[in-house]
């Protein structure tokens, strides 16, 4: 860049000196990391890589353990920026707590005229062991319309919502999403699954351009602290993608991230694909900072919230086995387009059935279309996933995304429901059917930190529950940081240029208190809560005291 007619100066090389996991099979543990600009230049034992370095190179001992820079598989960064400025309600206890809580936010914001709230919590979290519905929240909103965000598979609205949307008892359930309705037939303000919520969520004023670029700023600077560098965001609209390609463009995109397009499953899928553009729906395709990864397709619901399509009826509703929210016909013509023309997929099944209709249509087009270098992948899966189709999806090179924060809140409901037997997320079982299994949080509903996961996936503790849930799943430490590591580098495309430490890979690393390899479960949980000590993008450190500091 060039300022005042003077030429910027390159930053020396740095020497970093300290305990290294590289997550490089040909050298798994170094001593000292040279990096020149923003790649890796060489690594190894300390006098050896120091004899190699020019003399203008600046030595750096680390403030605690390295490792690659963390990914996240499956974060919603927009979302996480976004929630900075909403109210979000993670833990209560009862439907009162829940309206007073909004009945007090919306007190002293008299002049909103729609607010949405995050919600986060699960009816069996609630003393009523339901959801609050349009009538409860009646009593606290007044004339304001608003809607409960549950991660947008699930919203609850209220009357003046509802009346503004122009939903009563005469609308009819959406493909793929269905109205909640009382005795009467009246919609009780509970919109079940996507289709149905973006009854309501269509019409609440959208983020501005401006507050779409502050919340992408501070989230990655929240993100950084964790030690994540790098991210895929699944079900990204234009505007979002847009916010993404600029701030890449213009230089401070400091989270590599692959952005998702979403599948609009209301449209002929070859019109859908066509509006997307030449680029199409990509297999990480991009500079290092931004790139435009596979097409997202809900699939089915969810496990927490009793919509995951699954092989058996959900427990008190004999009939009910669970959402499609994509039609079966949609699904296969947006699947087929995709293999035949190069692009990849990421399919939201959580549930056995889902996995398995997926994957007969992996199998599927894969006859004519192989689909191992398009890395078709999973999101979720947690509801026990049929072994065979874990052998099939590793037959086919189908990658899973997994969320291990996602158990610890959820597992203990689902255990409830269906019996401790359940396996419950069986991450020993994808393994050992040689998937690879990227790790994620698909926060900021959940726990997003990287080492908040890998405790999860190593001890299988769920809240609400006395002991581990299902610990023949658990995996190992070495595992469990490759998930966040190597594993999500394969799940970005990135597997040349990050996910370990050696020559010529970006220099991303984190400095952390423990061991992730080494530590007790005990010392790994506690580090979680506190952020991480130093973490580096392209060699620039972006939280924590600076190299030379």
């Amino acid at each position: 860049m060039i300022d005042g007619g003077a030429a910027a100066t390159a930053a020396p090389p740095v020497l970093l000196l300290g305990r290294i996991h590289t997550m490089d099979p040909a050298m798994p543990l170094a001593s000292a990391m040279l990096v020149a600009e923003d790649r890796v230049l060489s690594i190894g034992e300390a006098a050896e890589v120091r004899a190699a370095a020019p003399p203008e190179t600046i030595e750096v001992a680390a403030r605690g353990v390295v490792v690659p820079g963390f990914l996240d598989s499956h974060l919603h960064t927009l979302v996480t920026g976004i929630e900075q400025r909403r109210l979000v309600i993670a833990e209560a206890n009862s439907i009162q707590e829940v309206c007073e809580r909004i009945g007090a936010w919306l007190a002293d914001r008299p002049e909103l005229d729609w607010a949405v709230v995050g919600a986060h919590f699960h009816a069996e979290d609630l003393a009523e062991g339901r959801l609050p519905n349009r009538y409860d929240l009646d009593r606290v909103t007044g004339g304001t319309a608003v809607v409960l965000d549950r991660r947008t598979h699930d919203a609850i609205a209220n009357s003046a919502a509802l009346r503004r949307c122009g939903i009563d008892a005469r609308t009819p359930d959406p493909t793929g999403g269905h109205l909640e309705r009382d005795a009467y037939g009246e919609p009780t303000g509970i919109l079940v699954e996507r289709p149905a919520a973006e009854l309501v969520l269509a019409h609440v004023p959208a983020p501005g351009h401006q507050a779409l670029r502050a919340a992408l700023a501070q989230a990655q600077s929240h993100l950084h602290s964790l030690g994540i560098t790098s991210a895929s965001e699944p079900g990204l609209v234009e505007a979002e993608m847009r916010v993404y390609r600029e701030a890449a463009a213009e230089g401070w995109l400091t989270l590599r991230t692959m952005g998702m397009p979403l599948a609009d499953t209301t449209v002929p899928p070859a019109r859908f694909l066509a509006g997307l553009g030449a680029e199409g729906v990509g297999t990480g395709r991009g500079d290092s900072r931004f790139r435009r990864g596979p097409l997202k397709i809900y699939l089915d619901g969810a496990g927490g919230f009793g919509t995951a399509l699954i092989s058996r009826p959900w427990p008190g509703r004999p009939a009910y086995y669970g959402n499609l929210t994509c039609p079966a016909d949609t699904f296969a013509e947006l699947v087929a387009h995709c293999a035949q023309n190069g692009h990849s997929v990421a399919v939201h099944a959580v549930g056995d059935a889902a996995v398995t209709l997926a994957l007969d249509h992996f199998e599927r087009v894969n006859a004519r279309w192989p689909i191992a270098p398009l890395r078709f992948s999973i999101m979720h899966s947690y509801l026990w996933p049929a072994r065979a189709d874990m052998a099939r999806a590793a037959r086919l090179g189908v990658v899973l995304s997994s969320q291990p924060s996602m158990q610890w809140r959820v597992g203990a409901g689902i255990a409830r429901q269906f019996g401790e037997e359940v396996p419950l997320a069986p991450l020993r079982d994808w393994l050992d059917a040689g998937v690879t299994v990227a790790g994620g949080s698909d926060g900021p509903d959940f726990p997003m930190s990287p080492l908040f996961g890998m405790w999860q996936a190593r001890s299988r503790q769920v809240r609400g529950w006395s002991g581990p849930l299902g610990p023949d799943q658990a995996i190992s430490a070495a595992e469990a940081l490759a998930m966040y590591t190597t594993s999500a580098a394969y799940y970005c495309f990135a597997e040349r240029e990050r996910g370990r430490l050696a020559p010529g890979f970006l220099a991303d690393w984190v400095e952390l208190e423990v061991d992730p390899l080494s530590s007790t479960l005990a010392e790994l949980a506690e580090a979680a809560e506190r952020p991480v000590l130093r973490t580096v993008v392209g060699a620039t450190v972006v939280h924590g005291p600076g190299l030379t500091d």
